[in-house]
């Protein structure tokens, strides 16, 4: 397997103009806000490995909150890079979408946790869904004009609070001409948060995984009027029930689980101070909330773009060595655990591998996912 880094998540700045009640931000220990300067930038497009073919602008903040986003936009993509950022669209005004488009954008990624307005407003506290939609029209409007195609993506956190806005889902991706949705779990950072989580049982299952017993039976599903009554629930249990092989029009339902997408698709985090992460999970260190218990998740550096090339930190020995443990994944299964002191305490995992050990990474689980 090549050993290239393809995709380079940059954060603009981790500060942001909205207070959203399920934010991750509200679970960092000792952590600054701050935006990425211009020698920051530049030292990054300086020293990009070859092999990096998308900046994605994104991290924890709100990337049109950086003063200079369309400067960073249009010189990655003069730089030849596929550009991408995601945004709460509250300060995407026409002014700013076109000046987005004109430096180059190839794709917009817009959070969109609901599509009912006081459900919007809850999650958003300071956001409102009226105000996303008329400026995912203006964005529309004007990339419609361009020859060249911009495509326009959706995120969207699952919680109970939020469950019902999947049944329109599709209604909306097609009516705002959305291009891909990216449905992912919430992170549980307090007691409240993980009584919002749709995934306790999933958890505790290997449903669709790698481990299933060469015996256990095959079945497979055609597809269904799924509203009739009864095979909601039917359904439900047979997806619930486990220790089988489900197929579903021929293609196998499975959960990836036990990898890290961040390592085997070749992805690394660029903080705003510039410090080199190789994923979400470990680019901040918060604290995480589950079945009664708080885990302190360290962040994990291997250096910074300001005093190092960025194509150096990545060849490093200590960062190279780090993958490849990575894609062995020989960790302690810590999501599917009772959750032990070790991890409570961020020591190292039954196995006896230190901090961070990714046995108990939610991504890791096919549970979490980033645009």
């Amino acid at each position: 397997m090549a050993d290239e880094l393809r995709r380079l998540y940059l954060e603009p700045t981790s500060r942001c103009n909205l207070n959203c009640a399920m934010c991750f931000r509200k679970s960092w220990v000792d952590e600054e806000a701050g935006d990425m300067d211009e020698a920051t930038f530049r030292a990054v497009l300086a020293h990009l490995p070859p092999g990096v073919e998308t900046l994605f602008f994104g991290g924890m903040g709100e990337p049109l909150f950086h003063p200079h986003i369309t400067d960073m936009v249009r010189a990655a993509s003069a730089a030849g890079l596929r550009t991408e950022l995601v945004s709460n669209g509250s300060l995407l005004t026409e002014e700013r979408s076109a000046a987005l488009l004109d430096a180059g954008l190839d794709m917009l990624w817009l959070s969109v946790d609901s599509l009912e307005e006081a459900d919007y407003a809850a999650i958003r506290c300071n956001g409102s869904l009226a105000v996303l939609k008329k400026h995912i029209l203006a964005f529309n409007q004007l990339r419609f004009r361009l020859e060249r195609e911009v495509r326009l993506g959706v995120a969207f956190v699952l919680m109970k609070s939020n469950v019902r806005s999947l049944a329109d889902l599709p209604f909306f991706a097609s009516y705002y001409h959305v291009n891909e949705v990216n449905v992912s779990h919430l992170i549980p950072t307090s007691e409240s948060a993980a009584h919002e989580v749709l995934y306790h049982n999933v958890l505790q299952s290997d449903f669709g995984g790698d481990h299933v017993p060469p015996a256990a039976p095959r079945i497979h599903l055609p597809l269904m009027d799924w509203t009739r009554p009864g095979v909601p629930e039917a359904v439900a249990s047979l997806l619930s029930a486990g220790m089988c092989e489900i197929f579903l029009s021929g293609s196998r339902l499975r959960r990836p689980a036990r990898r890290c997408r961040f390592v085997e698709e070749g992805m690394a985090f660029v903080r705003h101070d510039g410090m080199l992460s190789p994923c979400m999970a470990l680019l901040r260190s918060s604290r995480l909330y589950w079945e009664g218990k708080t885990r302190l998740n360290q962040h994990l550096f291997f250096g910074n773009v300001r005093s190092q090339p960025l194509d150096r930190l990545w060849r490093s020995p200590e960062y190279a060595a780090f993958r490849q443990n990575v894609r062995a994944f020989e960790f302690s299964p810590c999501c599917r655990c009772s959750q032990c002191d070790n991890w409570e305490l961020s020591l190292p995992d039954c196995y006896g591998n230190p901090a961070p050990s990714c046995g108990a990474c939610l991504w890791s689980e096919g549970i979490i996912s980033c645009p």
